[in-house]
């Protein structure tokens, strides 16, 4: 039982927020909640981690537009999961609500497009227990990664879009220097949460960021030293926080 009181501003307010959601829904109630846990995309107050429950029921139970409203506003909480580790255990106290929300979530990909979708798809990781996939951008009309050589510790740029899929060393008068193709991953060598990635991407007819998914899945050569290392797997460990709960869908297995 959560007691919103201890949990300072804006606890009370959230919670009577959300007893009004749970009796009569409107769009003024979903902005107020909004406003008071969401500043500048990310969550700062515990209330916001305690109102997680209670958004899952909201939105398997509300009707469609409020059910949106509850899937993206959770989405956003879950997203600040790794910054405020004080709140974790408000997290773990149900793991159900976050697999629901990640249920209803996937289930409403394949009726979107363009920006709308990867925003939702990133959501729909967030609540699968992957937030630094649903933080970085996955635009892969252009888009770039910045990243250390695992060897040599050079400076490099991982480019995968319209300009190419390439690794380099970007200089900022000259350009992309000693450019080295990317080895994108084959689909069929893809295993868990990464297969459902490309898998829900290819379901949601994006071949763009289905394609982007296996270079970023593949792998790299290093444009000086020239050692070949896997971009997600060490981008991920160069950058990617402690997490505070389980995945939903199992992590993928880097020892085979």
């Amino acid at each position: 039982m959560i007691d919103w009181p201890e949990l300072l501003d804006p606890g009370v307010e959230v919670a009577e927020l959300l007893d009004r959601a749970e009796r009569v829904p409107s769009t003024e109630v979903w902005e107020r909640l909004d406003k008071l846990l969401i500043v500048e995309a990310e969550c700062w107050y515990s209330a916001g981690f305690a109102a997680l429950p209670r958004l899952s029921a909201l939105a398997q139970s509300g009707a469609a537009e409020h059910r949106t409203h509850a899937i993206d506003l959770a989405a956003m909480i879950v997203m600040t999961l790794h910054r405020h580790h004080r709140d974790d255990d408000l997290v773990r106290a149900d793991p159900a609500a976050l697999a629901a929300l990640h249920q209803l979530a996937a289930c409403r990909l394949p009726s979107m497009f363009g920006g709308q979708l990867l925003r939702a798809f990133q959501a729909t990781c967030a609540f699968a227990g992957y937030t630094f996939w649903a933080t970085i951008s996955l635009d892969y009309t252009d888009e770039h990664y910045k990243i250390h050589c695992p060897q040599c510790a050079t400076p490099l740029m991982i480019v995968i879009g319209g300009y190419g899929h390439y690794v380099a060393i970007r200089d900022d008068g000259e350009g992309d220097l000693l450019r080295q193709p990317l080895r994108p991953a084959p689909p069929a060598s893809l295993h868990e949460f990464r297969r459902w990635m490309y898998d829900t991407a290819i379901a949601c007819r994006n071949p763009i960021l289905a394609d982007g998914l296996t270079y970023l899945f593949g792998d790299a050569i290093c444009s000086s030293c020239h050692c070949v290392f896997n971009v997600a797997d060490w981008y991920e460990t160069q950058n990617s926080p402690t997490q505070p709960i389980d995945a939903v869908i199992p992590r993928v297995d880097r020892s085979t």
